[in-house]
C-alpha cells in the first residue's frame, strides 16, 4: 500500500472517479455527482493498493475563531476505508500522517464532526460541547447561518501548546 497527499487541484479524472466510488460505498447518502459533501477540500490523503484507491481522507485548511481569537486548523472530512481493507489501522495511519503534517507547519488544531466518536478518542481526539456558528450549505447553495451546540460530535486534537476553550466556535464557513 502507498499513501499519497495530493492537493485537490492536482487530482486527475480517474482519481475523482475512484474517490466518488469509494465515498458512495462507504457513505450511503453521499452525493453521486461529486467528490465532496459541502465544499471542495484543500487536499486529500489517498491510500493506493496497486492503482486502486482503498482509503480516503479530505482536509479543509482554514482559520476559525473561538471567542475573540483566531486559530488555524485542519478540518477532517470523509475519512473512509474500503470494506475489504478495514480493521488494518489504515484510518489511524492517515490521521497520524495529518497530525505530523500539522505539527510541522504549526497548525493549531485538527477538528472534525464525528459519528464514530470512540474511534477518534482512541486516536487522541477529545469531545467538546462548544456552541458553534457556521454557514449552512445544502446542495452547493448557501442558506444562512446556524448557531447551536453540536451535541457531543465536535472533536478536537491540539497540535501545539494552544488550549481549546469553552467559547463560541465560529467556523467562518461551512461544517466539514
Amino acid at each position: 500500500m502507498e499513501i499519497k497527499r495530493i492537493e485537490e487541484f492536482k487530482l486527475n479524472s480517474n482519481q475523482h472517479l475512484q474517490i466518488n466510488q469509494l465515498l458512495q460505498l462507504c457513505f450511503s447518502a453521499y452525493p453521486t455527482d461529486r467528490t465532496f459533501y459541502k465544499q471542495i477540500p484543500s487536499f486529500r490523503y489517498l491510500v493506493f493498493e496497486k492503482k486502486a484507491i482503498v482509503a480516503h481522507l479530505a482536509i479543509i485548511h482554514r482559520m476559525i475563531k473561538i471567542g475573540g481569537k483566531n486559530y488555524i486548523i485542519f478540518g477532517v472530512s470523509d475519512l473512509c476505508v474500503h470494506p475489504d481493507f478495514q480493521h488494518k489501522k489504515i484510518a489511524s495511519v492517515l490521521l497520524e500522517n495529518l497530525e505530523k503534517l500539522g505539527r510541522k507547519h504549526k497548525i493549531d488544531f485538527i477538528t472534525l464532526i464525528a459519528q464514530e466518536v470512540d474511534f477518534y478518542k482512541k486516536n487522541g481526539y477529545e469531545v467538546f460541547n462548544n456552541d458553534c456558528r457556521w454557514l449552512i450549505v445544502n446542495e452547493t447553495q448557501s442558506l444562512g447561518i446556524a448557531q447551536r451546540n453540536l451535541d457531543n460530535a465536535l472533536m478536537v486534537k491540539p497540535l501545539g501548546d494552544k488550549k481549546w476553550v469553552k467559547e463560541t466556535v465560529d467556523f467562518l464557513g461551512n461544517l466539514f
